[in-house]
């Protein structure tokens, strides 16, 4: 998530007991620390099933799907983030 956001807001309106969360920075922005995104996630919701964070997204990804078990995973974040994950996906 990009520094400037309301990121306590954000994951109130996000975040589902259960849920599991995988933090990463946003490359080539001005981000927020993950691990700081973390202790606000716990805050906001307490019975996360899971909160982790990485240095970049390719790694939060692999753990993402090898330990999804089918379940939906939702990438979400900054257009930024968003944008560097189809250049990934795409081969770039």
């Amino acid at each position: 998530m990009l520094a400037k956001k309301d990121h306590r807001d954000i994951f109130k309106i996000l975040l589902r007991p259960g849920d599991r969360l995988f933090l990463v920075p946003v490359p080539e922005a001005i981000t927020a620390r993950p691990h700081e995104l973390a202790k606000i996630a716990w805050e906001v919701c307490p019975e996360l099933s899971d909160c982790n964070t990485y240095p970049d997204l390719s790694l939060a990804l692999e753990e993402t799907f090898a330990s999804s078990k089918g379940n939906l995973v939702i990438l979400c974040g900054s257009l930024y983030l968003i944008g560097y994950f189809l250049k990934f996906a795409n081969g770039y």
